[in-house]
């Protein structure tokens, strides 16, 4: 019994420092991508200290206790990062919420980025040059309850797997290039109004304006097929006109 007891000890410890190694590998691989343009990171995240916690003080960082090296939250709003997601991320395992907001990141959000982000449940990537279509993995995150990606240039449909946030109270997409169908979300996202989707054109049903129907699609091309057969109509009735003016002209 005596040595089982040891064992599992010896397991659980082993768990916890790996836990702890791997958050501090998240850091620092944050720190090494995207770029620190404006060097706030190089400036405040020092990785030579050993002492227990001390990533607790790093600018942008909340951990779950002040004297355990576990993260919380990344904060890093509007310091001028520049480059991809950082998808080292991934090694900040007891993570619940990211803020990458007004920053410079570009590029596509990784398509497994529900492996990325398992257990968050607030994620800010607003006011960046994001692009590429919204992962619909993203929303396998089931916790989610703030999630803000206005302000970027995101494009294609908002997949509808997203009404499977039950949770989700803030949501926002506005001020980007999406077009298509909004997906219906439940009542308890009663909070996500017209707002949310404010400047994409391409979107329409609830809460914005319908989407046009099936017959109203057909009806649409058979008026163009008939404006365009008119056109052509009176372009050959035109050069008919034309060819019998000039044939007596000349005859």
């Amino acid at each position: 019994m005596f040595i089982s007891s040891v064992f599992w000890l010896l397991l659980l410890s082993c768990s916890f420092s790996f836990g702890v190694e791997s958050d501090i590998n998240c850091l620092k691989s944050i720190k090494a991508s995207p770029e620190d343009t404006s060097g706030y990171l190089n400036s405040s995240w020092d990785f030579n200290n050993n002492t227990e916690g001390f990533i607790c003080n790093f600018l942008g960082i909340e951990c779950w206790h002040p004297n355990e090296s576990k993260v919380l939250n990344i904060k890093l709003s509007n310091l001028g990062l520049k480059g991809q997601f950082p998808r080292g991320v991934e090694n900040c395992t007891s993570l619940t919420g990211l803020d990458l907001s007004r920053n410079r990141l570009s590029g596509d959000l990784p398509h497994d980025i529900d492996r990325i982000l398992t257990f968050v449940t607030s994620l800010d990537l607003s006011s960046n040059s994001f692009s590429g279509p919204i992962p619909a993995k993203l929303f396998n995150c089931s916790y989610m309850n703030v999630l803000k990606l206005d302000n970027n240039q995101f494009s294609g449909n908002i997949p509808a797997e997203a009404n499977q946030l039950t949770r989700l109270r803030t949501f926002s997409v506005a001020n980007n290039l999406l077009s298509g169908q909004v997906p219906p979300f439940s009542e308890n996202n009663a909070s996500i109004t017209a707002d949310s989707y404010a400047n994409n054109p391409g979107l329409c049903g609830y809460p914005l304006k319908p989407c046009p129907s099936i017959s109203q699609k057909k009806s649409f091309n058979v008026v163009m097929v008939f404006k365009s057969n008119g056109v052509i109509m009176v372009a050959a009735a035109g050069f008919g006109i034309g060819f019998v003016f000039s044939f007596f002209f000349f005859f």
